[in-house]
């Protein structure tokens, strides 16, 4: 990874539980030379959803906000510029950055599948792009490149620590979907196998939630203290997956790219029980480590929290570590 040593970037990502910040801290560490800015003009859950459901609501903030991008970096000579998953610039503002950017190679990665973003119309002007979901790059006139997502440094070093587990199942996550309906299943069946067990369900509003509860089938019935509406940090979520024997991953019913909790399972060398049925095609699947289940008929097994986790290869380990992962983003592009 020599290659980034003093290279430029220009670093655009929607920020996510500091994810992106991670990122750009590995790039640096790496040599690069790193300007983040967030892809969204601010992280208020007002401008989220208007984001998604229609941006245009939001053209004169988003306008405003990446012209004072551009005015930022136009002297700036970038060896790359590096779009995460992009779903508030329009296409003209996007033309305007490759424009002053020209000479610049333009790497797209989508950690979120492309038919939940707006990123398609951008498509042709990355020279290079990149997916979690397999799903996005089969039949496309553009190329996508499959490539799944990773785990930062702290889940590795959880190895390496023999924490005592106090729970069998672990779930951290955010409410969409049939998560809830599916939890509820989860926890019928872990006690009904004596298992013990941690959920954090965080819904981002309260208010969203009270409004959702009236039409959202898969709300009814549950209460505000059925969840948390602060999100946990990055340290209270890693002592937790290191006091836990498995984690549960329930990924979007839309999406067959694996999570980011799986991937962090497996650096972490955690047993994990997914809905993904797609799991069981990659190269670190054991059916020892990985329990596949069928959200619509979930049975556990508590012979499956009773095995020990079997170690995986390490050039497997580090495929999947951030510095694998920066290194197959970047190594398609000629440096």
């Amino acid at each position: 990874m020599n290659s980034l040593y003093e290279k430029r970037i220009l670093f655009i990502s929607p920020k996510f539980f500091g994810y992106e910040l991670e990122i750009k801290n590995k790039l640096e560490s790496l040599g690069a030379k790193v300007d983040f800015y967030d892809e969204r003009p601010t992280n208020s859950f007002m401008v989220k959803a208007l984001v998604r459901i229609n941006k245009k609501l939001l053209s004169r903030k988003i306008n405003k906000y990446y012209t004072e991008i551009l005015h930022k970096t136009k002297c700036i000579n970038y060896d790359f510029v590096f779009f995460n998953s992009p779903e508030s610039i329009s296409k003209q503002l996007f033309l305007k950055l490759k424009k002053e950017h020209e000479s610049s190679q333009f790497i797209l990665y989508m950690w979120d599948s492309l038919k939940n973003k707006n990123a398609n119309e951008l498509l042709e002007y990355f020279d290079v792009r990149f997916s979690f979901d397999q799903q996005d790059c089969i039949n496309r006139k553009i190329e996508i490149k499959y490539r799944p997502l990773f785990y930062v440094d702290e889940y590795a070093n959880l190895k390496s620590k023999n924490l005592q587990n106090d729970y069998d199942l672990l779930f951290i996550g955010t409410l969409h979907s049939d998560r809830n309906k599916i939890l509820n299943q989860i926890r019928t069946e872990c006690q009904k196998q004596g298992l013990n067990y941690f959920f954090y369900l965080y819904f981002p509003s309260r208010i969203l939630y009270l409004i959702k509860r009236v039409y959202d089938k898969s709300l009814w019935g549950t209460n505000l203290s059925d969840f948390k509406f602060v999100p946990l940090s990055k340290n209270e979520l890693i002592h937790y997956v290191g006091r836990s024997n498995a984690i549960l991953d329930i990924q979007h019913p839309k999406q067959n790219g694996l999570t980011m909790r799986t991937i962090e399972m497996l650096g972490a060398s955690k047993k994990l029980i997914t809905t993904n049925q797609d799991i069981v095609n990659y190269d670190f699947y054991n059916p020892t480590n990985i329990k596949v289940i069928d959200r619509n008929q979930i049975q556990l097994e508590k012979h499956f929290f009773e095995q020990v986790f079997k170690k995986v290869n390490m050039d497997i380990y580090y495929k999947y570590s951030l510095t694998g992962w920066i290194s197959e983003i970047f190594k398609p592009v000629n440096m």
